[in-house]
């Protein structure tokens, strides 16, 4: 949407995406024992979370390269690592720091072998740290704050708030240069419809659903997958060819995800704690 149909909006993406969560309270009359107030309260206070997560996303893409984008934005699996340890008070095992290290090493490896040129800039960079960041207090603040709630109502008002609050934005980034307001053409809107139903509306609503079964790290993880996923993708489909460094990045990868899913099991969470390894090792000793 940025470069092949050249729409560099990154807040008008950002709102147009959102915005289409609120499709969603379609379903409020078939849900009368719904605490809407509540509901629409928690999501108001997830919306800021949301939003600015992907604007930063989306506006350092045009500030940085596709490499240092792919990275810093991987590193939102590490932060969300250690804000569960912090705030959702689960044990900070050493194999789940060292599977995300392992993640993030096969995501710089993709990003290294898969270089598409772009500067760098530190802004860009920051941005995408930022969004990183701040992508990681919402998984947490979903694990945390949604267990009783409807999620598809919750999202629907995260698209209402988005379209009633965030409005004004587009005044205020056109004011300080940041973006000036355009609508887009036929092309470019078919392209932001697309990306918005099927991008944000249904995959995002889905992976939510996964934070509330599964550890929120492990779902952030899990996002990594795109990479192996779209590679095989283009090797059946289009014969594409790869190096050994994208081919030992998507192993590492997969490496990663393995180890960390399988702490969701009791069993399994427990041999692999941080006292049955310490066990281990002074029984070696």
């Amino acid at each position: 949407i940025f470069k092949e149909i050249d729409f560099y909006k990154p807040y008008f993406l950002t709102y147009f995406s959102t915005s289409w969560f609120s499709l969603y309270l379609v379903t409020i009359p078939f849900k009368k024992q719904a605490n809407l107030k509540y509901i629409s309260q928690k999501a108001l206070r997830f919306c800021p979370l949301w939003f600015f997560a992907n604007y930063f996303f989306n506006l350092s893409l045009g500030l940085t390269s596709v490499a240092s984008n792919t990275i810093l934005s991987s590193t939102s699996s590490g932060f969300t690592l250690v804000l569960s340890v912090l705030l959702l008070k689960e044990p900070p095992e050493f194999l789940k720091f060292i599977s995300v290290g392992v993640v993030l090493g096969g995501v710089v490896c993709v990003a290294l072998a898969d270089e598409q040129g772009g500067e760098d800039s530190l802004l860009g960079d920051l941005l995408a740290l930022a969004g990183a960041l701040v992508y990681a207090f919402y998984s947490v603040y979903l694990k945390s704050q949604t267990r009783d709630l409807d999620m598809i109502l919750f999202f629907g008002f995260v698209g209402l708030w988005n379209i009633l609050a965030l409005l004004p934005g587009f005044l205020v980034v056109d004011l300080v240069g940041l973006e000036t307001f355009e609508l887009p053409g036929l092309v470019a809107f078919v392209a932001l419809l697309c990306n918005a139903l099927l991008g944000t509306v249904l995959s995002d609503l889905l992976w939510a659903f996964s934070v509330r079964l599964l550890n929120p790290a492990l779902c952030t993880v899990a996002l990594s997958l795109t990479i192996p996923l779209s590679m095989s993708v283009d090797y059946f489909l289009h014969n594409s060819q790869f190096s050994v460094l994208y081919f030992s990045g998507t192993g590492l990868i997969l490496l990663g995800f393995v180890v960390m899913s399988l702490f969701e099991s009791e069993r399994l969470s427990i041999l692999l704690s941080n006292k049955s390894i310490f066990r281990k090792v002074l029984r070696k000793r």
